[in-house]
């Protein structure tokens, strides 16, 4: 029988930075094209463009927990029927519930809901399929897809130990072929342009493959997360040591690579580049994996050393982050209804207030579901559970 391993409670802080990301990004994405060409634009591309780390750190850390919880389980019916029966319920339920709210508000908006019900129906069957009901939901697609080849690697890493030390490294390989085969081999096909090759049902982005790095760099750190573990946990000591350098040098890449990556943009959007599109792509993926490694570091600091206030507010956000990541864009669209006026002073503050709103009027109705009502996992997934009460299975939890 497999020894229980211990539960990671930093684990929900770096949640919450990562759904603060996503909401950085979306409350920013009118202002790239209102700003351009203002002093305005760099400060909110900056914004939007650093905060790209988001989908693929909550892929690291849905591949961390998935290989820290099940890589010394046995594989059999009885996991895999466990497995997907918990997914089936917390991440799929949700995700039709709110493909369908988010279908109708914007069949809506488009003035189609008088459409056929057939014609609805076919419609929403294929945003249900490929995550368009709205532009978040893709992320869902993306999970479910690594749901589906998570026991073909889990069979091959435990038949092969051996391979371990590698997977991260199998992971770039994996991503960096799909990459290449996507510029050069085959697209999806496009309006009035005629593409040989083979042709996707989806797009790039919706696509696990475009991140298999941050999947499986997840499940390195977790087959080795106990010898990782002082490396990840930033201490006085450890300064004072070679880890020091190492934390420091970890960081200033972070930064550096992230400002690279948002100027890249800034010069391609202001006055054009012909820089290869794969520099935009290396630059994207090496911040996102230092990403996982810095939110790691940052998250062990404020769990061990912040104030307890914001300790204990970080963990429920991320608590609640599946719940505030399905939820928040129908926060965002009521909030842009709200007539604007000012300067850029004022629009710099609205799109701010837009962050706020989104994300603390989101949390507030996830935590007070979880809290009080017994079926909120049907709107919101996995309840977070309360620390003071003993619980049968110390693994780390499921969400997001």
């Amino acid at each position: 029988m497999s020894k229980k391993k211990e539960r990671i409670m930093e684990l929900d802080i770096f949640r919450s930075f990562a759904i603060m990301a996503v909401l950085f990004i979306h409350a920013t994405s009118t202002t790239l094209a209102t700003t351009k060409g203002t002093s305005s634009y760099y400060p909110f591309l900056f914004i939007n463009t650093f905060s790209k780390f988001a989908v693929p750190v909550f892929i690291f850390l849905s591949g961390f927990v998935l290989f820290y919880n099940y890589l010394d389980r046995p594989l059999n019916k009885a996991m895999l029927k466990s497995f997907y029966t918990k997914r089936l319920l917390y991440i799929l339920v949700p995700y039709i519930l709110f493909s369908v709210f988010y279908f109708i508000l914007n069949t809506y908006v488009k003035g189609k809901l008088g459409l056929p019900f057939t014609q609805l129906a076919h419609d929403f069957g294929l945003q249900l399929l490929k995550g368009t009901a709205h532009t978040h939901l893709y992320y869902v697609i993306i999970m479910l897809q690594l749901y589906i080849v998570f026991p073909l690697f889990l069979w091959w890493f435990q038949k092969q130990r051996s391979i371990l030390p590698w997977v991260a490294i199998i992971g770039l390989a994996i991503q960096w072929l799909y990459v290449y085969l996507y510029k050069y081999g085959f697209h999806l096909p496009e309006a009035g342009v005629y593409r040989t090759g083979i042709r996707l049902p989806l797009p790039k982005g919706s696509v696990a493959f475009s991140y298999m790095s941050f999947y499986l760099f997840g499940a390195f750190i977790a087959a080795y997360y106990s010898q990782l573990k002082k490396w990840l946990i930033v201490t006085r000591e450890g300064f004072k040591s070679s880890k020091g350098i190492i934390w420091l040098l970890v960081w200033v890449a972070w930064l550096a690579v992230g400002i690279i990556n948002v100027n890249l943009f800034y010069v391609l959007n202001t006055r054009g580049s012909n820089i290869n599109t794969l520099w935009y792509e290396l630059m994207w993926d090496v911040h996102s994996l230092l990403s996982c490694i810095v939110l790691m570091q940052i998250s062990y600091l404020i769990y061990w050393h912040g104030w307890r206030w914001l300790s204990a507010a970080l963990t429920s956000m991320g608590a609640c982050s599946f719940g505030i990541f399905l939820f928040h864009p129908a926060l965002l669209f009521l909030y842009r209804k709200i007539p604007a006026h000012g300067g850029s002073v004022e629009y710099a503050a609205r799109i701010a207030g837009g962050w706020v709103v989104a994300l603390g009027i989101s949390w507030v109705i996830v935590y007070i579901a979880f809290r009080y009502v017994s079926w909120s996992w049907i709107f919101f997934g996995t309840a977070p559970k309360r620390p003071q009460k003993p619980t049968e299975d110390n693994t780390v939890k499921l969400n997001m």
